[in-house]
């Protein structure tokens, strides 16, 4: 099974870039982890490891360990499985610190993601910051995706990003750079369709969340879920995308690994 690496960035605010790499991973239909390459730090290990009972893991101590043993052998000590009953998804937690992140190779990193052979990679990659993002991450991914929130600030905010994105990151073609919305609270932002969108901003949209605080905090705050979790708004339409981001990670890393020039395979 080859690996497939979908990297994931917001622009500004906080459009729920990690509760999206997180809900998406949570259905995934292959082998995932969830790997938090924000170099603010990552928070996930706090939401389902609460007590600290498996002790400090992440990319920073991952590193660490690839100094003295094989690197796929020390990233299988740093993952968490996500209890969420298939045994098939893991986290891989952030750094603690920017300055543990400012310390990373993560084009090594990246390296390993994209040599891995059993498991697809969601690299939540945070709030993009022309400097600090990991560009590895992004200008090696088979998919890069985009959360934007739903309302007029944001997705002008993100228009007049997109070409510094492409730029400071890899020319992006078309098929490798996505959006993915995120639907705010209704009463107090307006909403745009879904296809205008797309057409305003001249990139695909795989496809939208909702606004769905509770589930949302099951990513983000504590992982106690209810009887209702599974069916809650958020994963029944992360069900719905997650076959699309697929769809085209796969289509898209096919043609990057194995190009046609000519009628031949390079």
């Amino acid at each position: 099974m080859t690996t497939m690496l979908i990297s994931f960035i917001s622009v500004n605010g906080s459009p729920g870039v990690s509760t999206a790499a997180l809900a998406l991973a949570w259905v995934w239909p292959r082998h995932a982890v969830v790997a938090e390459c924000d170099p603010t730090g990552g928070r996930a290990l706090s939401v389902f490891d609460p007590d600290g009972g498996h002790g400090r893991k992440g990319v920073f101590e991952l590193m660490l360990q690839a100094r003295t043993m094989e690197l796929h052998r020390a990233m299988s000590s740093q993952l968490l499985v996500l209890p969420d009953g298939t045994g098939r998804h893991h986290l891989l937690p952030g750094t603690g610190s920017p300055r543990e992140a400012d310390s990373l190779d993560w084009r090594r990193l990246t390296s390993l993601f994209l040599d891995l052979e059993t498991v697809d990679v969601l690299a939540d990659c945070g709030r993009f910051r022309t400097r600090a993002t990991p560009a590895a991450m992004l200008a090696e991914a088979d998919l890069v995706v985009a959360v934007v929130r739903n309302c007029r600030s944001s997705l002008q905010t993100f228009a007049k990003a997109v070409d510094v994105i492409r730029e400071e990151h890899g020319v992006f073609d078309d098929e490798g750079f996505v959006v993915l919305l995120a639907d705010p609270e209704p009463r107090s932002h307006q909403r745009y369709p879904h296809g205008e969108i797309g057409k305003e901003l001249g990139l695909s949209v795989v496809g939208a969340l909702p606004w769905d605080p509770v589930g949302a905090a099951q990513f983000t705050d504590l992982h106690r879920p209810g009887r209702r979790f599974e069916t809650s708004p958020l994963l029944t339409h992360a069900r719905k995308t997650v076959d699309e981001i697929g769809r085209r990670a796969m289509q898209r890393m096919t043609w990057l690994r194995n190009p046609v020039v000519n009628g031949h395979v390079r």
